[in-house]
């Protein structure tokens, strides 16, 4: 077994297609959409890299050193390997679930969406296209089994695996990292962060919680989500409930990031015990009734409740929300720390 680490963000407008194919639907992807094929995965692994270096050659490229990416990719990351997906910081953990690789011609197009569930297209030439016609430069996928999502890096892993996750390269084999990545993986299966800070945060947090609850109304609260968003650099909008042309759906706070062009659309709810399906409904619907222009959305719902109910659990996963408790909330606050909420 090895352990890799392999980013997604394939070539253009492929990252919001390649982000939920990854943590929705369990499929790793690659670009090289121009050479995707299943005969080419099939000419790969019987001949080897003169199958690529002649493919490349053929288009005019040369031997550029990212083919080592595609060669790693489709012959040498094998069932049971483990991956480590560096997102915006964040990590995430894979399995290797088969040794099938597949291609745009047999890849599951009812899974190939963007981050906000608008479908893409394969025409007769075997690419994806958006909704504006553009193609979509992803080319080879293979199935993968969750184990841990958004590890944070200054919490759960040593120096030496934070420093490895900083190459720019598609891919690279970090097996001699593995007792890094397992200790990173012990550590955030139990919750027992190795960086004191986090440490620290974990201890004040319930503290943090009880103050929030016993001293915060419902305005309160939606304020301090606000202010929260804006300490990150957010500009932030409280929507009005009442806007003519409101729609179904709520939110409660929405926050810009416009360097990063991405919107986060927050419901924000007082409970105290158990959130069930109806905040879930209405983040949902509210997204489904706002767009952006060109920002990826995401939706988050934050609550003092101590967990959410099953159901909407599985409701907010199939739409990819975020689930944030007050002990949670309230670590964030610690982490960003005071400066700038303006309380």
């Amino acid at each position: 077994m090895k352990y890799w680490l392999h980013r997604i963000t394939g070539g253009d407008h492929a990252l919001q297609f390649a982000h939920p194919l990854l943590f929705t639907h369990h499929y790793l992807s690659i670009g090289w959409s121009d050479f995707s094929s299943d005969a080419f995965v099939r000419q790969v692994l019987v001949e080897g890299k003169s199958a690529i270096e002649i493919a490349m050659k053929s288009k005019g490229w040369g031997l550029p050193k990212s083919r080592w990416n595609l060669w790693r990719f489709i012959h040498e990351m094998k069932k049971g390997d483990i991956i480590l997906v560096p997102t915006s910081l964040v990590f995430s953990l894979f399995e290797i679930e088969d040794d099938v690789i597949f291609s745009n011609e047999s890849m599951d197009s009812s899974v190939f969406m963007d981050w906000n569930g608008k479908q893409a297209f394969r025409q007769e030439d075997d690419y994806y296209y958006n909704e504006n016609c553009q193609p979509i430069d992803l080319g080879f996928y293979r199935r993968v089994k969750p184990i841990f999502y958004n590890i944070p890096p200054t919490a759960f892993a040593d120096q030496r695996l934070i420093s490895r996750m900083k190459i720019r390269q598609t891919n690279a084999d970090i097996s001699g990292l593995k007792v890094s990545i397992e200790n990173a993986r012990k550590a955030y299966e139990e919750q027992k962060p190795i960086n004191q800070k986090e440490k620290i945060i974990k201890e004040t947090a319930p503290k943090l919680l009880s103050l929030i609850e016993n001293r915060t109304s419902a305005d309160s609260f939606k304020n301090l989500v606000e202010c929260y968003l804006k300490s990150l650099g957010a500009r932030t909008e409280i929507p009005s409930k009442n806007a003519p042309d409101k729609g179904e759906g709520d939110a409660d706070v929405i926050g810009y990031f416009d360097n990063i062009k991405t919107a986060i659309m927050v419901q924000v709810r007082m409970h105290e015990d158990v959130t069930d399906e109806w905040a879930i409904q209405q983040i949902k619907a509210y997204k489904t009734n706002h767009t952006y222009d060109d920002y990826h959305t995401q939706m988050w719902l934050i609550s003092l409740c101590e967990h959410y109910s099953l159901a909407a659990m599985n409701k907010a996963d199939e739409a990819g929300i975020r689930f944030i408790t007050g002990i949670d909330f309230a670590k964030m606050i610690l982490d960003a720390g005071w400066e700038g909420l303006n309380l």
